[in-house]
Formats: C-alpha cells, sequence, structure tokens
C-alpha cells in the first residue's frame, strides 16, 4: 500500500498554537549518456555539493541547452550517480544497519549509485538477510566474519570505500575508511558537565502516522518550516520545556537547550558528527541536565534521543502514485520556476 506524504506547517504569528513548544526525552525517535556536451566542470558536481542543491543547477542548464525537462531530469539524475558510482560502501549490522538510521543511510547509499555491503561479527548471515533482501543487497554482497578482527580483514581485502560501525575499535583500525555510527539520537558530550546534544528534527524525514482523521500516513518537515519552528520556539522561550516520553505529566526540571543550530553547508554549519547525512535545515540543540533522574535514564540507555510536540497545520498530501520521474519533475519544476505547462 502507498501512503499519502503530509508536510506539516506552523504560523509565525506568536499567539497561534500551530508550534512546537515541548522537547520530549523519549526511548524510541521518531528521527542516459547525453553527456559530451558539457564542460568538464559541469559534468561533475562541485566539491561538497548535496544532490538536492547539484540538480537543480543541472537541470536549468540542460534545459537552456533545448532539452525538454524530462529529459533534463533523466540527464542530471544520470550525471550524479555516474559522479558517485562504484563507491563500495560497508555497514556493519546490530546497532548499525539493524536501526531505522542505518537502514536510511544504506537506502541513501544504494539510491546514490553505490555498491552496499553488509559485514558484520556475527557467525551467521541468516538473520540478516530479511533486511538485506528489503534493501536489494543481494546475498552475495553479506558477511558474517565471527570477529571483529576478521570483520576488519574483510573489509580491507574488499576495497571498501567506507564503512559504518558503532563499534569504536573497528573504526580505529580502519583509520579513514572508517564512520562511526551512533544509533542514538543524541550522544553525551560531556560526562563531567551533562551535556547532551543531538537532532531534534531531520529536514524531509518521513515520519510514519496513523490516526482516525487522516489514517496511515507519512508526515514531514521541510527546511523552512523546521527554521521557522526553531525561530518561533526561541521568541516564547521554551528552551527549559522538557518532559519525558511526551507525558504532560512527567516534565523534567532541571534541563535546559543552551544551544540551537540548524544546518547550512553553504554557511559552514554541519551536522553533528555521526550525523553528517542530516540534510540542511536539520536542527540540532544541546541541552545541560541538571536533573539526577534524567541523567540516570540517559546513562542507562533508557532515552536515545528527543521528539519535538506541538500543534501543526496539515497541508495537501503529495501524490506518491506518480512515477519517480513526475514525482522528480514536479519537484524540480516548482524550484526552476518553470510555466505550468511543462510540469
Amino acid at each position: 500500500m502507498t501512503l499519502p506524504i503530509y508536510e506539516l506547517k506552523i504560523q509565525e504569528d506568536l499567539q497561534d498554537d500551530a508550534e512546537v513548544s515541548f522537547i520530549a526525552l523519549v526511548d524510541k525517535p521518531a528521527i542516459m549518456k547525453d553527456f559530451v556536451a558539457f564542460g568538464q566542470e559541469f559534468i561533475n558536481p562541485s566539491k561538497g555539493e548535496q544532490k538536492d542543491s547539484f540538480l537543480p543547477r543541472c537541470i536549468s542548464y540542460v534545459v537552456n541547452e533545448g532539452k525538454d525537462n524530462e529529459q533534463a531530469v533523466a540527464i542530471c539524475n544520470s550525471l550524479w550517480e555516474q559522479h558517485f558510482a562504484g563507491q563500495k560502501i560497508s555497514f556493519d549490522y546490530d546497532d548499525t544497519l539493524s536501526t531505522d538510521r542505518g537502514k536510511g543511510l544504506a537506502k541513501d547509499a544504494i539510491d546514490n549509485g553505490n555498491t552496499v555491503y553488509i559485514i558484520s561479527a556475527r557467525n551467521d548471515v541468516n538473520g540478516m538477510l530479511a533486511t538485506a533482501k528489503d534493501l536489494g543487497i543481494p546475498e552475495s554482497r553479506v558477511y558474517a566474519t565471527g570477529s571483529n578482527k576478521a570483520k576488519v580483514e574483510k573489509i580491507k581485502e574488499l576495497s571498501i570505500d567506507k564503512h559504518y560501525d558503532n563499534n569504536s575499535d573497528v573504526i580505529a583500525q580502519l583509520g579513514t575508511i572508517g564512520a562511526k555510527f551512533n544509533f542514538q539520537s543524541f550522544a553525551i558530550q560531556s560526562e563531567d558537565k551533562h551535556i547532551i546534544s543531538g537532532p531534534l528534527m531531520l529536514a524531509d524525514a518521513l515520519i510514519y502516522r496513523n490516526n482516525s482523521k487522516f489514517g496511515e500516513h507519512y508526515v514531514k518537515f521541510s527546511a523552512e518550516t523546521i527554521k521557522e519552528i526553531a525561530i518561533k520556539f526561541a521568541k516564547k522561550g521554551y528552551q527549559q520545556n522538557v518532559n519525558l516520553m511526551h507525558d504532560s505529566n512527567m516534565k523534567l526540571d532541571g534541563l535546559v537547550m543552551f544551544e540551537s543550530f540548524i544546518v547550512d553547508k553553504a554557511r559552514g554549519i554541519l551536522p553533528m558528527a555521526g550525523f553528517e547525512d542530516a540534510k540542511d535545515g536539520s536542527w540540532f540543540g544541546s541541552f545541560y541536565v541538571e536533573n539526577p533522574t534524567a541523567w540516570q535514564l540517559i546513562k542507562e540507555d533508557k532515552v536515545k534521543g528527543f521528539s519535538v510536540e506541538g500543534f501543526f497545520d496539515y497541508v495537501l498530501p503529495i501524490d506518491r502514485e506518480k512515477s519517480y520521474a513526475e514525482q522528480k519533475l514536479a519537484e524540480l519544476a516548482d524550484l526552476l520556476k518553470v510555466p505550468n505547462s511543462l510540469k
């Protein structure tokens, strides 16, 4: 079943109750071949450029060269995939690919044209094959090495370009190949100073919901809406509004958000380490924790992340019945401000 996607928005008016008013500590966070005609500097995305920045630039150029919009979308997607094709990316399984965030990273890697492997210290592959099948990873690229030492050796043997793992020792042995994976949505930044940091809202991330009014569906927040939410949150002085598990009767005193930033790579504002995949417009925060009960829950991994709560306005769903090309064409047509007749 294909589920509709609704975008959630707020109102900038401080008197309107559409806003984020609390941050909860929770145990399960909701977070072609027509290439010859182009100059060499255009064929490859710029260093550090993201796909959602490259595609509008590319499509505008291709359209100006006389291609129609559908052709331009196909050409530019192929350019992006060709640029990143050939990279080998592997994932540990337990507490990495077994998590929703890990699956999202793997799917993004596959969508960007990379070859993805599962390389685990497990003794048997059988428990990993269902996830591999869901992601489209063939069994031939699933390895159970039996130990972390053998896992490191297998990663090097296969000439993996990047390996995600939650084991710090494995990452240390891999050097620049290794990427530390943190399955929690926040991390303890200072044991002595009682500071936790992590993502509060991830731009364009799909969040499953099921209620009596809309049935099963997904919701998402755009980068612009997240910025509006963060500004309104600060203006209304909600930095100490924290509760446990979205329970209004369990407000946690002794926590305060003292740091807040929106990812904007063009301005040099990068995601936290461990969350490098977060899109521009994602909201991160740090909290000082004086509440001993909350701190103990954090240390015992009984709460793993932040979850915002508030009131939001639903907008009409995005039609997921459209083909991939139609969806991309519609999105990019808006960015390029092409006439409706061309959509």
